[in-house]
């Protein structure tokens, strides 16, 4: 089975923040879905990265350049989302709305950049640091690679 490699973020209860968030990184693939609970996302990945492990060194450091190509974009990306995060299989299944804010330790996500909102209903961790005007963020690390356990 592939892994995905992305940037998905979590747009709330309207498909058209979705595309709009989709159209913002034009000349990526990416793809608008539901979560089936309520909430659209966008996901947008790096055409060569999208379907592969992080299987050697070499994978690592391409999947973080992607990965700190997406966040640079996501910066200035239109202020539509509620939640994103990069990395391996970090779709719908990473976390619904509900489940995110039921968390008990945000950051334990690097790169998850949540909005002011979230921020604050969370308890404003001291971890978080600026991002983009409204959004606060855990910073990026960047994708390791390490033998299987």
């Amino acid at each position: 089975m592939a892994w995905s490699f992305a940037l998905n973020a979590e747009c709330g209860g309207r498909e058209t923040h979705a595309r709009d968030l989709a159209r913002h990184f034009e000349g990526f693939p990416s793809r608008v879905f539901s979560d089936g609970g309520g909430g659209w996302w966008c996901g947008v990945a790096p055409e060569d990265l999208g379907e592969k492990r992080i299987e050697s060194a070499e994978d690592a450091t391409a999947t973080t350049a992607a990965g700190r190509r997406l966040y640079w974009l996501l910066r200035t990306a239109p202020p539509v989302y509620r939640y994103a995060l990069a990395g391996v299989e970090t779709g719908a299944a990473f976390r619904k709305y509900d489940e995110l804010m039921a968390e008990k330790d945000l950051t334990r996500f690097p790169g998850l950049v949540v909005s002011e909102d979230i921020w604050t209903a969370t308890g404003k961790r001291a971890a978080f640091s600026d991002f983009a005007p409204g959004y606060r963020w855990i910073p990026y690390h960047g994708e390791a690679y390490g033998p299987r356990r």
